[in-house]
């Protein structure tokens, strides 16, 4: 009986061992990443959706941890954004981070001020021709900053579709709008007119999975340890 007990015992630890690394380690699905690591990923930058092209710098070192790109603006009285590649956008269905998950990348300027802002919006075919859109205060100086916008109402998304007013972005809007994503756009330059350097590392496009998922597969593993004892 002592011999049956230690080893239902040990069974249990082992399956909640399995349950615990399986919650750390897909605890975030990715679903889209470029760590630039061994390029620029088919990245460019481009004044909005229809601008023009402009070659992005890809950087081997000083990124996070290791490759960046980065732009320097050199046009006047144009803003740029980091235009994702196709190969970052895929299928553009992302629906599944809507309300459980979110976007983050790693940014930096060396121009600025304080009223600054960085801002990344995502184009779809959504009710026709949609732009979802956010911002945050930017920060400027050297080093590294990271940011992660969840994909619900406390990243306050904005909406512009078919060119009506922009209003605040529903949860259905945001769901909507990741069902059929067709650009992503990250800011690559902060001040109009003036010239100065933006850097981007590791833009992630991701899900959490719901807890509901590990505490069935717990149960399961749980299951399996009491079959195993009758």
């Amino acid at each position: 009986m002592t011999h049956n007990t230690n080893t239902n015992t040990t069974a249990m630890i082992a399956a909640l061992a399995v349950l615990s690394t399986l919650s750390a380690t897909a605890s975030a699905a990715t679903l889209a990443i470029s760590t630039f690591d061994t390029g620029d990923e088919g990245w460019i930058s481009q004044r909005g959706p229809t601008g023009s092209p402009y070659t992005v710098n890809w950087n081997p070192t000083g990124g996070v941890p290791t490759g960046h790109i980065n732009y320097w603006d050199h046009t006047s009285y144009d803003y740029e954004f980091f235009s994702a590649s196709s190969s970052f956008l895929g299928s553009g269905d992302f629906s599944q981070a809507a309300g459980n998950g979110g976007v983050s990348f790693d940014w930096g300027t060396d121009m600025g001020s304080a009223s600054q802002m960085l801002q990344i919006a995502f184009t779809s075919t959504y009710l026709g021709s949609t732009v979802l859109w956010t911002e945050t205060p930017a920060t400027i100086g050297p080093g590294w900053t990271n940011y992660d916008f969840a994909f619900d109402s406390t990243a306050s998304w904005m909406i512009e579709i078919n060119g009506a007013p922009v209003v605040a972005a529903t949860s259905a809007d945001i769901s909507g709008v990741l069902a059929v994503v067709n650009g992503m756009f990250i800011t690559a330059d902060t001040v109009d007119g003036m010239d100065g350097n933006c850097w981007l590392d590791n833009p992630m496009i991701y899900s959490v999975p719901a807890p509901g998922a590990f505490a069935l597969l717990g149960l399961a593993g749980i299951a399996g340890t009491r079959r195993r004892r009758r």
